[in-house]
């Protein structure tokens, strides 16, 4: 079904999965995809009820690849009674982006036309209850100002010079986001509370393309492991390091940073598996996106084409005053036929982290999913 602007429609489904696209990326501007919890007065119940690229879940609701939503009516609680869909467009008219398509599981669909926006914000659309039933209007409103404007309006305590406090109070939502290039670095303070790191990958073809995400690290008192698809590590006890778990398609798994205090060095590198066949990393559009407590985002793109990398050594934390964040973008060696690699080297042993924080790649061990 095909919404026009003020349209509305049922969700038939008690899960809806609701994907947003666009018809132009305008170069070198963030497209913000967001939505608000909201009471039937229109404002948030807290700062928990925004879901964006910094806090991409609340209860009954989640965002997904930066783009979609999966939203679970049933789960949402019962002082909720509508969900706001936006769009904002960091630094520029929202008419850079042409047009918005929203397309739901279910089947309905809504084209907005922005071409002639003048506002960076769109109210797209809305879910919302009606007498006991879900539905989804199609809103298509422009709102002058950034995110910041548009997050005020219903009700969320926003603060734009975001400044890392230990121990944290529960903070207003942050909106620094900063990409870091290779051999780049930035320092977060320590106390910010738990660091979460997500890969985020598009799939080639079919929505193919297992990558696995790891976190090699060497703790405060010299204990070394890694948390991988193998040992999805533990909140509680040592390493105070979790895997979300093992996507073997196109999509996220995050590795979160429990306690980073008790951690001397960390490494996050990702594995291309076998099963994907040539392609490089940079086929898949992958990216890594680091958030702490305190609001702080750090994205870091991979961009080598070699076709031939089965593994990539990411980033590298090192936490001692401060906790350091470097872009290292280290590949392994090649995998193709009758590569001249250095000796000892194999491109599908994983990277290692030693005890004073090196590292190096192609040395470590091999280990195969069964």
């Amino acid at each position: 079904m095909q919404l026009t602007k003020g349209g509305n429609a049922p969700l038939k489904d008690r899960s809806v999965n609701l994907r947003l696209s666009f018809d132009k990326q305008p170069a070198g501007a963030d497209i913000d995809v967001s939505a608000y919890l909201l009471r039937a007065d229109g404002k948030v119940r807290g700062d928990a009820d925004m879901v964006f690229f910094n806090q991409p879940s609340a209860v009954g609701i989640q965002l997904q690849n930066g783009n979609a939503f999966s939203i679970g009516t049933q789960e949402l609680p019962s002082d909720v009674e509508k969900i706001a869909i936006c769009v904002v467009v960091d630094g520029r008219p929202a008419s850079a982006l042409g047009a918005i398509q929203m397309s739901t599981s279910d089947g309905i669909s809504f084209r907005h036309d922005v071409s002639d926006a003048p506002e960076a914000a769109i109210i797209l659309a809305e879910v919302y209850r009606r007498n006991g039933e879900w539905k989804i209007r199609a809103v298509g409103q422009g709102f002058t100002g950034g995110m910041a404007p548009l997050a005020r309006s219903f009700g969320i305590d926003v603060n734009e010079e975001p400044v890392v406090q230990a121990p944290p109070p529960p903070a207003p939502v942050s909106l620094k986001k900063v990409t870091l290039k290779k051999e780049g670095k930035v320092s977060l303070k320590k106390g910010g509370g738990e660091i979460r790191a997500r890969l985020i990958w598009e799939g080639r073809y079919d929505g193919d393309g297992d990558l696995d995400f790891y976190c090699f690290y060497v703790m405060k008192d010299g204990r070394r492991g890694k948390v991988y698809w193998n040992n999805h590590g533990s909140r509680d006890r040592a390493p105070f390091i979790t895997l979300s778990g093992d996507s073997q398609a196109a999509g996220m798994e995050e590795i979160v940073l429990h306690r980073p205090e008790e951690i001397r060095f960390a490494l996050l590198a990702a594995y291309s598996a076998l099963s994907n066949g040539t392609g490089s990393f940079q086929s898949y559009r992958p990216k890594v996106v680091l958030t702490d407590h305190a609001g702080n985002e750090v994205t870091i793109p991979l961009l080598n084409p070699n076709e031939f990398s089965y593994w990539v050594a990411i980033s590298h934390i090192a936490v001692a005053d401060e906790i350091s964040i470097s872009h290292v973008e280290t590949y392994g060696v090649s995998g193709a036929m009758f590569s001249s690699n250095p000796p000892g080297t194999d491109a599908e042993a994983a990277p290692r982290l030693h005890p004073d924080g090196r590292f190096d790649v192609s040395l470590g061990e091999v280990e195969f999913k069964d």
